[in-house]
């Protein structure tokens, strides 16, 4: 049975897992794409499309990987053995990704990029899936679900931080040729190996007492898919977070476009406001949870995500070129601050499983998530893929000075581009009525349940 308070080891323990997890997420949003295009050689139209086509199989992936954490059961716990495995394997991916040998054609770059990250997006469901999914075993509270999803984040936004840091490092010249980009990346990326197992092993040995009593479900997949369907309370929130991923998505694949061709800034520059933004981000936390305490969780994440919206329209098209402290300031500063509410999405979706355990006497939070990550992950797909051909309809050429109307075109797709989506996804937010009263009344009934279940015979 879920625990009303989670220790605080517990709580710590298991969120670091995320920073490994996040420093590889970040660092295949903002670097991949152009690692591939920049050093290794690749016509951004073939990067894109090998990584869509990587997502796309990492989102058929992520519901198979819920399904089978939840049937799954050992004496080791019911999903911990994954948390293992998935570390290790993430690990050896992120190495052999950023590491490719010289290759001299289109098709063998391509073929390198496709295998290297259809390995790697197995590696991280294995991970990532049942690790999402244990959090809504651990309590039933709402503020015990947003304080650990809280620390969750925070943990990711270390993580994103190292992923957005670490190549920047790890690349001491101010204009590398592609040759030492790769050797910076490849050094990185072993170190970034070594976080991603160490902090995997961290999470599995302070959730063992958190995961040992788990009950192991029976029902099929095709039933539980159905039935995550039919939850009223899930649709909307699925498609108001696949709009938004997708606007996210294209804001990491054309970050370093962006700063690098647009703004012309040298790569110091561009790293301090990466790793600025993710400690704004971090700090903003607090202050979106203690609102979520006071308002609910969905008008503090509807303001955060429309200023966020609003802000990206109207400002990035207007930064000036060479100038850094106006993008650290309102980009880093300003728009950090207000990612901080898109934690109360992830604490919603726990409040959403719930409501389907009470309506249909199952427990199915692995498949939940594997479907949720499975809309994230087909909306970068089709970002990604997007980008990448935008890249070349625009006339991007790689490790030069763009022309005015690419540099303009960067900027509007940058800007607006992204922008757009977060206000439609909060528009779609706008309407949701599975509110904080709701959300407790589930929670009453559930305890209730529970506690029935536990006095039995």
């Amino acid at each position: 049975m879920p625990t009303a308070t989670i220790p605080t080891a517990t709580r710590i323990g298991y969120s670091v897992a995320e920073t490994g997890i996040n420093a590889v997420e970040t660092l295949l949003r903002l670097y991949l794409l152009i690692f591939y295009t920049d050093a290794v050689g690749l016509a951004p139209g073939w990067a894109g499309l090998a990584v869509a086509l990587g997502l796309c199989w990492d989102a058929v992936t992520d519901p198979l990987m819920g399904y089978l954490s939840d049937r799954w059961y050992s004496r080791l716990g019911g999903r911990r053995p994954f948390l293992l495995l998935g570390g290790l394997l993430l690990a050896i991916s992120v190495y052999f990704l950023f590491s490719p040998p010289f290759l001299e054609t289109t098709v063998a770059k391509f073929a390198y990029l496709l295998a290297g990250f259809l390995f790697l997006n197995t590696a991280m469901t294995i991970l990532s899936v049942p690790h999402m999914a244990m959090a809504a075993e651990m309590t039933v509270e709402p503020d015990e679900r947003s304080a650990l999803f809280a620390i969750r984040f925070a943990c990711g936004n270390i993580g994103a931080i190292l992923g957005a840091g670490l190549p920047g490092f790890f690349a001491s010249g101010e204009s590398l040729q592609p040759i030492d980009q790769q050797l910076a990346m490849n050094e990185m990326s072993l170190w970034l190996a070594v976080i991603v197992c160490g902090t995997a092993g961290c999470a599995w040995v302070a959730t063992a007492k958190q995961s040992m009593h788990r009950v192991a479900t029976h029902v099929e997949l095709k039933q539980s898919l159905i039935q995550v369907w039919r939850n009223p309370t899930f649709r909307p929130l699925l498609l108001a977070y696949i709009v938004a991923t997708f606007g996210v998505a294209i804001n990491g694949a054309l970050a370093l476009y962006y700063y690098r061709y647009r703004l012309l800034l040298e790569e110091q520059e561009v790293q301090l406001i990466l790793v600025v933004f993710m400690l704004v981000l971090t700090l903003s936390l607090v202050g979106w949870v203690l609102l979520s305490r006071k308002l609910g969780k969905l008008r503090p994440l509807l303001l955060g995500v429309s200023l966020l919206g609003f802000f990206s329209c109207v400002t990035y098209p207007f930064f000036p070129p060479g100038n850094l402290w106006v993008p650290l300031f309102v980009g880093g500063v300003l728009l950090g601050s207000c990612v901080g509410s898109v934690v109360l999405l992830d604490s919603l979706l726990t409040d959403v499983i719930d409501y389907d355990q009470v309506r249909t006497g199952v427990q199915r939070s692995g498949v939940y998530f594997g479907v949720w990550r499975l809309g994230a992950k087909t909306a970068r797909a089709l970002a990604v893929a997007g980008a990448g051909l935008l890249l070349e309809v625009i006339g991007f050429v790689p490790n030069t000075v763009q022309s005015a109307e690419v540099s303009e075109a960067l900027a509007w797709l940058f800007g607006p581009g992204v922008g757009v989506f977060l206000v439609l996804a909060a528009l779609l937010l706008w309407p949701y009525r599975f509110d904080d009263d709701k959300q407790r009344q589930v929670r009453r009934i559930l305890q209730r349940k529970e506690l029935l279940a536990a006095q039995a015979p």
